[in-house]
């Protein structure tokens, strides 16, 4: 499978490098966007800022590689965070526009894309509900199951419409996936307060969280409550949006081993790929929505589906 899997993304990016415009745009890398700027010697000078502190780093061609760049430390001796994945590939196809790291064993570790919003929030923001949107049952033992649903618009618990926050730092999101959760006045509502939403391999567990010990997010600690819902709606597998969301946010790095085998496995899974691990042939068959291909030659993945096999296998090994 390993050899296989390697052919097709490989294979595929190396068709992918078409020349693109980095200088002028906003990139994000999950949790900050950063400026290009185009210097007179042809380097591309990247900087963000992070609730006062400048983090930059230069982009340096190199000769002979398309679309192949080198990473330097700033001039101005500002943070580096992308000092220890020094190569680079600018990538580009179907709508995503992509630099892609790599460290030196080869190993993709980060990804920043180019968007057309500036604001690091809002971009965090919509790729982590992109991660919950579905619809879910509750899996709690002698209680009557009731419906989460959670969409672009509204979240909703037993047909109760819940208005949440999504809870941000000084325009950034420090620890996606704490929500404040208001009172819904006349109707009970078990989920008012402030809770931590944990994907796991069935759905979501919201974790309550005691706010008292402190104003900062790290500050606060498990209060004891937790509600466990399994998803449902599964015609396209329990991780559909990995095959639709670029997994540049790394909250998939907070998934066990065992889930995260299955989360990179499902993206080959949706296009039929036939598995010779016997485990993971035996889970995929038992999917309603899984169609085998005749051949696994067939399998095709988009730019954003191999970048996202690859920042999986990363967290992976990184274990």
């Amino acid at each position: 499978m390993k050899k296989v899997l390697s052919t097709i993304i490989l294979g595929l990016c190396a068709t992918l490098g078409v020349q693109g415009q980095i200088a002028g745009g906003n990139w994000y890398n999950g949790w900050l966007v950063y400026s290009a700027n185009l210097q007179n010697n042809g380097n591309i000078l990247m900087n963000g800022m992070a609730e006062g502190e400048e983090h930059e780093f230069m982009l340096v061609p190199v000769a002979g590689k398309k679309n192949a760049y080198r990473v330097t430390d700033s001039p101005n001796g500002y943070v580096d965070e992308f000092h220890a994945t020094p190569h680079v590939q600018h990538l580009k196809d179907n709508g995503l526009d992509a630099l892609c790291f790599y460290n030196d064993k080869n190993q993709l570790e980060k990804v920043m894309t180019n968007e057309a919003d500036w604001d690091a929030e809002n971009i965090s923001k919509e790729r982590w509900l992109a991660q919950v949107y579905g619809e879910y049952a509750s899996e709690e033992e002698n209680d009557v199951e009731k419906v989460l649903r959670w969409d672009q618009h509204s979240l909703s618990l037993g047909g109760i419409v819940l208005h949440y926050e999504l809870l941000t730092f000084n325009g950034l999101i420090i620890d996606t996936g704490i929500i404040q959760i208001d009172e819904v006045p006349g109707s009970a509502n078990e989920l008012e307060g402030t809770w931590k939403v944990v994907a796991t391999l069935r759905g979501l567990d919201f974790i309550a969280l005691d706010t008292s010990k402190g104003t900062m997010p790290w500050d606060w600690q498990p209060a004891g409550t937790k509600y466990t819902f399994g998803k449902t709606d599964l015609d396209q597998g329990r991780f559909a949006y990995s095959s639709k969301v670029l997994l540049n946010d790394k909250q998939f790095g907070k998934l066990d081993k065992k889930t995260l085998r299955i989360m990179r496995n499902e993206i080959m899974a949706r296009h039929g790929y036939r598995f010779q691990s016997k485990d993971l042939q035996e889970y995929f068959d038992k999917q309603s929505w899984y169609k085998p291909a005749v051949s696994n030659a067939s399998v095709k993945l988009s730019l954003l589906e191999q970048l996202n096999v690859e920042l999986i296998k990363s967290v992976e090994a990184a274990e």
